[in-house]
């Protein structure tokens, strides 16, 4: 566990984020939360709204705040014109827009010039990982572990190539993947596949596959799954979610696996052998 210093908390979207706030005060942290898009539940904060247009004033109140160390906590969600920007301003004179992957790179290396380290939000908020294996109470037999297995290597195959970190499939068929529209979308579409007859309806079962990407660090944008997760995924017809041990967020575990459960959809664990 990081020792408590001064923590500057860019808070993206999402019901972790309060959590980590509270978390990060409760351990001892000084917090200045900054934003990335207007959070009405964070005004107490009176939060720094962040202008992707001026990441130059971003690093101006990291500096005047006096942080020691930074964290990037929810959904973060750029255009490419912002994506764009940003890019310029670490130094990439590439203009097109970049991917998920490089912008991590680009923000750790501006941190870097700052002298200030990432942290991820698992070192703040505990027992937040995926652990190896059955998570709650619904066994998944051999035939959707087969499904599960198969789901998990193509959502790293898809990571690789910088797209989402999420899919589904429905036994050996791949039915859909994440996109810029992210997790929750990708679950409304499956269930308006499955509304049509397109899936769900033959001996395949449905699985939803969520990894982190090859080579991703885990201080910034690690998937993550809630009770919302598995809501949409019990409309989809989805019979188990599978994800990355050590590597994704439980938000809300207890609440969590609570759902899973009441939803008969099985939560499993498997580790990346690809890194």
């Amino acid at each position: 566990m990081t020792v408590p210093g001064r923590l500057a908390l860019v808070a993206g979207s999402g019901d972790l984020v309060p959590q980590a706030i509270a978390a990060a005060r409760d351990a001892g942290w000084e917090v200045r939360v900054l934003t990335l898009q207007p959070r009405p539940d964070l005004e107490a904060e009176h939060p720094f709204q962040i202008k992707v247009s001026r990441p130059d004033q971003v690093l101006r109140e990291i500096r005047r705040f006096k942080a020691t160390h930074v964290c990037a906590v929810g959904g973060m969600h750029m255009s490419d014109k912002e994506r764009e920007t940003f890019a310029e301003f670490a130094g990439d004179k590439d203009a097109a827009a970049k991917g998920d992957s490089k912008l991590s790179q680009l923000g750790a290396a501006l941190l870097k010039i700052l002298g200030l380290p990432f942290i991820g939000v698992h070192e703040i908020v505990s027992d937040l990982l995926a652990p190896q294996g059955q998570i709650g109470a619904v066994h998944a037999d051999d035939a959707l572990i087969r499904t599960a297995e198969f789901a998990f290597a193509a959502a790293r195959k898809a990571g690789s190539l910088d797209l989402g970190q999420a899919l589904v499939a429905a036994g050996a068929r791949i039915i859909a993947t994440e996109d810029i529209g992210g997790t929750d979308e990708l679950l409304t579409r499956c269930a308006a596949y499955r509304e049509r007859g397109l899936i769900g309806n033959g001996r395949g079962r449905l699985v939803l596959a969520k990894t982190s990407k090859p080579g991703q660090p885990l201080h910034v944008d690690l998937p993550a799954i809630g009770k919302n997760t598995v809501a949409l995924a019990q409309n989809a017809g989805i019979e188990a979610i599978v994800v990355e041990t050590g590597r994704t967020l439980l938000i809300g575990r207890d609440e969590l696996i609570s759902a899973a459960n009441a939803a008969d959809i099985a939560l499993v664990g498997i580790a990346a052998q690809d890194d």
